[in-house]
C-alpha cells in the first residue's frame, strides 16, 4: 500500500525497548544513527519530503542546505522586486551572524538565566520572515527559469578574472561540487527544489508509518546491538545471521510498499506514458503538467 504519514523514530525506540523487555537506554542515541542508515538502505522516495529554499550566490557559488539528500531542480527568478531581494539578503546575513554568536559561547552573558534565549527567539523570527520571502520566489511559476546542469569542461565558475573564456557566449547553468552549487553568474539568488529526510522537533528522523518500515528498522537496530555486544544471542537464541536475514527481508518489503502507487498516481503514470506526441518541454515548466492527459485535435474533415 502507498505510504502517506510519518511517525517519529521515538516510536521505533519504544518498540525496541518493549519487544526486548529492556530498560537500558545506553544505545538510544546510537539507534538514531542506525535508523538513518537503515532508511538510506531502503532508499525509497516516499520516505523523503519535498523542500524548497533560496540560496544566496556569492562569487559564483552557494552552500547547499545541510539536510539536502537529492536535488529536484534548480532555477532563477529575476521577476522578484529588488526590495524583496535586498531584504532577503539582509536577513540571511543576520542569520549567519547570530549562528556565529551561538557558536562563540564565550561571548554570551554568563550571568543571565538564559544566555541564548534572546538570540534563539530572534533567529526564529528571522527564519519565519525568510520563509515568507522564499515563498515569493518559489511560488511565482511564470518567473521561474530552470537552470541547466553545466556540461562544459570549463564552466564560468572556475574562470579567473581577465580569463579570455569569460568573453565566450554561454547560457546560465550550474554544477555541484564539494557541497556547494556553482553557477555561471557571479551573484544573485538561486531557487532550489530538493528532497530531504524529515525530522521532528527534536531533530530525530521521521519514519514512514508503515509496518514494513517499523519491522525493518527494528531488525536493523537489533543486529547492530548484536554486533556491538550490547545483547547476546544467548538471551533469546537470535544470532546475528538470523537478524540480518530478517532485516534483508523487511528492507525489501518496505521499499516495495513505499513505491506502490495509489489510484491518483496510477492515473498520473498513465497520462505520462500513453501519448502520441512526446512532450519535450516538461523540464522548462518544472514538470508542472507531467501528469496531464494528452489532448489531440483532429483537423481533417471526413
Amino acid at each position: 500500500m502507498a505510504v502517506y504519514k510519518n511517525i517519529t523514530s521515538r516510536t521505533i525506540i519504544s518498540k525496541i525497548m518493549r519487544d526486548l523487555q529492556t530498560t537500558d537506554g545506553n544505545w538510544v542515541f546510537d539507534a538514531i544513527e542506525w535508523m538513518g542508515e537503515a532508511l538510506e538502505h531502503i532508499g525509497s522516495s516516499t520516505q523523503l519530503e519535498n523542500k524548497g529554499c533560496v540560496l544566496d550566490v556569492k562569487n559564483y557559488r552557494a552552500t547547499l542546505p545541510a539536510d539536502l539528500y537529492y536535488v529536484n531542480q534548480v532555477a532563477i527568478n529575476n521577476s522578484v522586486s529588488p526590495s524583496i531581494t535586498n531584504e532577503l539578503t539582509e536577513l540571511l546575513s543576520k542569520v549567519d551572524s547570530i549562528q556565529l554568536q551561538l557558536q562563540d559561547t564565550a561571548s554570551l552573558c554568563e550571568d543571565c538565566d538564559d544566555p541564548t534565549g534572546s538570540l534563539i527567539r530572534e533567529l526564529r523570527d528571522l527564519n519565519n520572515r525568510i520563509v515568507v520571502l522564499e515563498n515569493i520566489y518559489l511560488s511565482d511559476e511564470t518567473g521561474l527559469q530552470p537552470l541547466a546542469y553545466s556540461t562544459t569542461n570549463f564552466p564560468k565558475a572556475l574562470h579567473c578574472e581577465g580569463c579570455v573564456n569569460e568573453l565566450a557566449k554561454h547560457k546560465e547553468s550550474y554544477f555541484i561540487d564539494g557541497g556547494t552549487v556553482k553557477t555561471s553568474f557571479v551573484s544573485g539568488k538561486l531557487c532550489l527544489s530538493y528532497k530531504a529526510f524529515p525530522i521532528d522537533e527534536d531533530g530525530f528522523p521521521m519514519v514512514p508509518d508503515d509496518i514494513s518500515f517499523k519491522e525493518a528498522l527494528f531488525w536493523y537496530c537489533y543486529k547492530k546491538l548484536l554486533l556491538g555486544g550490547m545483547i547476546t544471542h544467548t538471551v533469546n537464541g537470535i544470532n546475528y545471521q538470523f537478524a540480518d536475514q530478517k532485516w534483508q527481508y523487511y528492507c525489501t518489503q518496505a521499499r516495495n510498499a513505499a513505491v506502490f502507487p495509489d489510484i491518483d498516481r496510477y492515473e498520473s503514470f498513465l497520462n505520462q506514458w500513453v501519448r502520441m506526441i512526446p512532450n519535450m518541454n516538461r523540464w522548462s515548466t518544472g514538470f508542472e503538467n507531467l501528469g496531464t492527459r494528452e489532448q489531440l485535435t483532429r483537423s481533417i474533415k471526413y
